[in-house]
């Protein structure tokens, strides 16, 4: 079985998933790899390998890097040739007709329905779900406990809040925020943050940089 190598670490969630996923798979992990200006240990314990470039041999990655950084993390391994599969809590139920792209975490719980693409990069956290014929873009983060109905789209780099809920073929635009428990009925618009039941706009910042 090839062995995972993560990138980044951190006291942050998101090296905790990646290496509860893969022990609860039985998957074996040899260690992870420093990310980043500003290097940290992560809580769980896992053997350090050293510096990202030092071993771009091994067989395959996940970067566990959180918040603007990780697709320029991301691309810098596959530029390189580096492996970056799709990584699934064993909990997390992927329809065969789906598509993940590199990179996409499931963490346990999450849904992802028939013929629903997730784009590269994207992030499903616990017990959320993707319905059918979805399409999400690249970057996302999809928050524990949001749904989406059939048809949905979600833009690169938007970001899901905890317990939100999109209606049928609604879009939410690129690097848009849907707030905590918010219920979209309507599609949302590029840059904009949505709050309430049903959603309304609470601000659209059109000239903010670009996640990088």
């Amino acid at each position: 079985m090839k062995p995972w190598v993560m990138v980044g670490a951190g006291p942050g969630s998101l090296p905790r998933i990646v290496a509860e996923a893969l022990a609860v798979a039985g998957t074996p992990l040899a260690g992870y790899l420093d990310a980043g200006d500003d290097p940290q240990p992560p809580t769980t314990p896992i053997p350090r390998l050293g510096e990202t470039s030092a071993r771009l041999a091994d067989p395959r990655f996940v970067v566990a890097v959180q918040g603007p950084h990780r697709r320029r993390v991301c691309e810098a391994l596959l530029e390189a040739g580096a492996e970056l599969p799709p990584l699934a809590h064993p909990s997390a139920v992927v329809s065969p007709s789906a598509r993940l792209g590199a990179g996409v975490i499931l963490s346990a719980g999450a849904i992802v329905q028939q013929d629903a693409v997730i784009g590269r990069f994207t992030v499903l956290n616990t017990a959320c779900s993707i319905d059918h014929d979805n399409v999400v873009g690249e970057r996302c983060s999809i928050a524990p406990g949001a749904h989406t109905a059939g048809g949905v789209t979600i833009g690169d780099a938007a970001f899901i809040g905890l317990g939100a809920v999109i209606l049928n073929r609604v879009r939410v635009g690129c690097r848009a925020t849907v707030g905590a428990g918010a219920v979209v009925t309507r599609d949302v618009p590029d840059d904009a943050t949505v709050v309430g039941n049903p959603a309304r706009l609470l601000e659209q910042r059109p000239d903010r940089p670009a996640a990088v």
